[in-house]
């Protein structure tokens, strides 16, 4: 009973960064008002702004007249359960993420072909088994807010560069009561990016760099005291195509392909392997509607095989015990598996998504979406988990020229 206790608080304590998102531990743009509807297809060619600041900024050459600005929020709301050695769920849902976006065209100081670009958004999730028997009650989470803010540029008639740097706050509680505290800090990331436009076909990619975040002595090291631990968003490699030849003009058809180096990004590295997404998104234009559907498909994160002595997670092989931080208790393989058991969010491979955009006024837009990542069964070592996600946005967007 002890060390069913100590394996669930050690693994509890990880959960957070992954279990809220669509890929791995990233939303993308999949939580987007409008792109959310096309499950985040948006590298070569955007249907909103805020799909040019999160994603490919290249793509803010397409906003050159004037301004907009963006508001919006997605509810997610993800659901992990695990079935055996005990059974109970993660009361730990009900995410809300803000989508904040303005691109500017600078056209009005003489410079046509140069748009800048700024958002926020944010990302969070967490764990919480308490009243679970034999859980280990524990409940951690973690949010991470992003500020971007970059710049397009039109170089020719069919080329675009741009860049974006983003400024990451998290905000860490992991779940050992007696020897676990909050902490909080910062990390930065850059994202270049490219797009070619060939009248009806475009295409596009990306680089992303890491994002790492250090939170500092906040788990006790069970020998009296604390060490640190630097979670690192992994690096992203994106390729897209658009087209919009087909029903004269009004159907855009985006295909994306991202790779997330999780093999090579801190901490995720010793429980993580490479991931791979595939979107799919179309949008049908009638009148003053927009109609939109999605799909994507993301590689199973989870890596397999894991050594069963001690193999540590973060460069960290023991921590602290709980209500003694300075006992000191071995990170082996089942207590990593169980960790991973209980990240579930993370196994869903497929999602499908619906939306609608409508011109309420001529300078304002709504947009809606839903997503739906139906439920999926795996077993990783002895647990049995399931696990199913479900989301729903909207935003508006004012436009000036």
């Amino acid at each position: 009973m002890k060390n069913k206790i100590l394996v669930a608080a050690i693994a509890v304590m990880f959960i957070p960064v992954a279990n809220a998102t669509t890929y791995g531990t990233d939303v993308n743009n999949s939580v987007l008002p409008a792109t959310g509807g096309m499950a985040g297809a948006s590298v070569a060619r955007t249907v909103e702004g805020a799909a040019a600041i999160f994603g490919n900024p290249a793509n803010l050459t397409q906003y050159k007249e004037g301004t907009t600005f963006t508001f919006g929020a997605t509810f997610l709301d993800p659901q992990i359960q695990i079935n055996t050695p005990f059974k109970g769920s993660s009361n730990a849902d009900n995410y809300l993420i803000p989508t904040i976006a303005v691109t500017q065209g600078m056209g009005g100081l003489g410079f046509e072909n140069l748009v800048l670009g700024l958002g926020l958004s944010a990302t969070g999730a967490g764990s919480d088994f308490r009243g679970v028997p034999n859980s280990g009650d524990g409940n951690g989470e973690v949010i991470i807010f992003m500020a971007n803010v970059g710049a397009g540029y039109q170089l020719t008639e069919n080329l675009s560069l741009g860049f974006m740097g983003t400024i990451g706050n998290g905000y860490a509680q992991a779940s050992l009561n007696s020897n676990s505290s909050s902490a909080h800090s910062y990390g930065v990331r850059a994202t270049v990016g490219a797009t070619y436009n060939m009248g009806a076909t475009s295409f596009g990619a990306y680089y992303r760099s890491p994002l790492k975040i250090t939170y500092e002595e906040y788990i006790a090291d069970g020998s009296g005291g604390f060490w640190d631990d630097a979670w690192q968003q992994p690096q992203e490699f994106a390729v897209g195509i658009a087209n919009n030849s087909l029903m004269d003009g009004n159907l855009q058809i985006n295909a994306d392909i991202i790779h997330k180096d999780y093999s090579g990004a801190d901490f995720y590295k010793d429980f993580f392997r490479d991931q791979t997404i595939f979107a799919l998104g179309g949008q049908l234009t009638t009148g003053k509607a927009q109609w939109r559907l999605g799909y994507s498909y993301a590689r199973d994160p989870i890596k397999r095989n894991l050594d069963p002595g001690i193999i540590g997670i973060g460069n960290n092989f023991v921590i602290g015990d709980i209500g003694n931080p300075n006992a000191p208790l071995n990170v082996t393989g089942p207590i990593v598996e169980y960790f991973q058991a209980t990240n579930a969010g993370a196994i869903w491979e497929h999602s499908i998504s619906a939306g609608i955009g409508y011109q309420v006024l001529p300078m304002l837009k709504l947009d809606v979406h839903a997503a739906l990542a139906p439920k999926e069964k795996q077993t990783i070592g002895v647990y049995e988990v399931e696990a199913s996600n479900w989301q729903a946005g909207l935003g508006f967007t004012w436009a000036f020229k």
